[in-house]
């Protein structure tokens, strides 16, 4: 046999290598990039999870969000403070998830449905006056997409109060 045959075949048998290796790496950084984005999600679901539980296990917290939201005016102090921290903290969750959401990291239907809540807080006054407060500390394009929202007006009573009617 000729060395310059086998020196063919075995430069095709490492191309050949070559490409196989740069599927598979290729492969592997889709499913390393899938298990980060699913991670992304995950965490950011869970930060909205514990925001809440703030709410549902405090019947302090939850009383000065129940006035707050209501009229602003009612809080003050160190209400106050929490209540804007709350607040705040939720916002910042929200811009995380709408940036994500953004990048297309979180799926558009499931930032929807969790961006809803959002859309029924913003109605309030008590959020209302919070947003026109701290506007100015959030990303250019939550900034947009919170003024839109605010601006629709599309969201429900999110606490309704005693005695009304929640209309369709």
């Amino acid at each position: 046999m000729d060395w310059a045959v086998i020196s063919a075949v075995a430069e095709a048998s490492a191309a050949f290598g070559v490409v196989g290796s740069l599927i598979f790496v290729g492969f592997q950084v889709r499913q390393n990039s899938a298990g980060l984005r699913h991670a992304a999600v995950q965490s950011h679901i869970s930060a909205y999870q514990d925001l809440y539980s703030n709410v549902i296990n405090s019947g302090e917290m939850a009383e000065i969000l129940w006035r707050g939201v209501q009229d602003p005016t009612k809080v003050d102090g160190p209400e106050l403070l929490r209540f804007f921290t709350f607040t705040s903290k939720i916002l910042r969750t929200y811009q995380g998830l709408h940036w994500q959401w953004e990048k297309g990291v979180l799926d558009a239907g499931l930032f929807t449905s969790m961006s809803t809540l959002l859309e029924d807080m913003s109605v309030t006054p008590g959020w209302q006056y919070v947003w026109r407060e701290r506007r100015h500390q959030y990303d250019p394009s939550f900034q947009k997409f919170m003024d839109k929202m605010m601006a629709d007006g599309k969201g429900k009573a999110l606490f309704p109060v005693e005695g009304e009617a929640e209309t369709e």
